[in-house]
């Protein structure tokens, strides 16, 4: 079912909402308008950071797309095109929350639920019902996927659970302006895992039943090339082995994520190559010493 934004006939109908708005200084925050729940989305203005020129660096270096930054642009374009993709996504059926109201530089979207970082977070959820929201997310993102489609992040807390369905959140974010589709379909897959790993014990078997689902129920090929593309990253996955004691959250995740979809040829490989450099290192350090 289409969700078409109001009219321009309606438009007199949004004053409550546009009033709501106007007292309101958070970017993004929910309010009443006609009876129910939404949530509204300011445009957001920012710099391009520095790090995207070194992301640009090291995709051309290494020649891994996946390393190209693909920030959002800013401001009431980011509004405007994020509103034409959820319409897009909707027309097509694509789970997305059904867009209410839209102007030149906010959105007005209805509640799809708590996102799944909430839900897995929440002291109130049990363990059968964080496997059963997890088996669903894992099922809808394989479904995207073998239509075609992509989300572009699809982080845990880009993605809702209203007790019967899952809602992808978010599009500011569009990979597909410098990757592949297939390439944003691997993006996925290692955001989503990730996510995992972020929200849950590293050892939980929610993880394993998520990832074995979607696997199940997505193309094959894109799992098989997400596993391809982890194993060309051994020097990335022995870096980050090294530094997951120290480092960040964020680098353990990565760490936990590319462990488990690294291939068993890749994991021999590797430590091969790495005792290969060990070996070389310990008779660089040894001919200093005779010398």
């Amino acid at each position: 079912m289409s969700s078409q934004p109001p009219s321009h006939s309606q438009q007199p109908l949004l004053q409550p909402l546009r009033q709501q708005i106007a007292e309101q200084s958070a970017r993004t925050f929910s309010c009443q308008f006609e009876g129910q729940t939404v949530w509204v989305k300011r445009a957001e203005y920012h710099a391009s950071p520095r790090w995207r020129w070194l992301a640009s660096c090291i995709a051309r270096i290494s020649n891994n797309p996946l390393y190209i930054p693909t920030q959002a642009p800013a401001g009431v374009v980011a509004i405007q095109e994020e509103a034409k993709r959820l319409q897009h996504l909707s027309d097509l059926g694509v789970p997305v929350p059904k867009l209410i109201a839209a102007e030149a530089d906010w959105i007005a979207l209805a509640d799809a639920g708590p996102s799944l970082k909430q839900w897995l977070l929440s002291p109130d959820c049990s363990e059968q019902e964080k496997s059963t929201i997890l088996l669903a997310a894992a099922k809808a993102l394989a479904d995207l996927h073998q239509a075609g489609r992509w989300h572009g992040r699809p982080a845990l807390r880009d993605m809702a659970w209203d007790g019967e369905r899952i809602c992808f959140l978010d599009f500011e974010e569009d990979p597909a302006k410098v990757l592949t589709n297939e390439q944003c379909q691997i993006r996925d897959v290692l955001v989503f895992i990730h996510g995992l790993y972020r929200y849950l014990p590293a050892d939980s078997s929610l993880i394993t039943q998520a990832i074995l689902c979607y696997k199940t129920h997505a193309p094959q090929h894109i799992w098989q090339q997400s596993v391809q593309l982890v194993d060309r990253m051994w020097v990335l996955y022995r870096l980050v082995h090294l530094l997951s004691p120290i480092a960040g959250k964020d680098v353990r995740q990565a760490y936990f994520m590319l462990r488990y979809l690294r291939s068993p040829e890749a994991r021999r490989r590797s430590r091969l190559r790495w005792l290969l450099l060990t070996t070389l290192g310990l008779c660089f350090t040894l001919a200093n010493h005779i010398d």
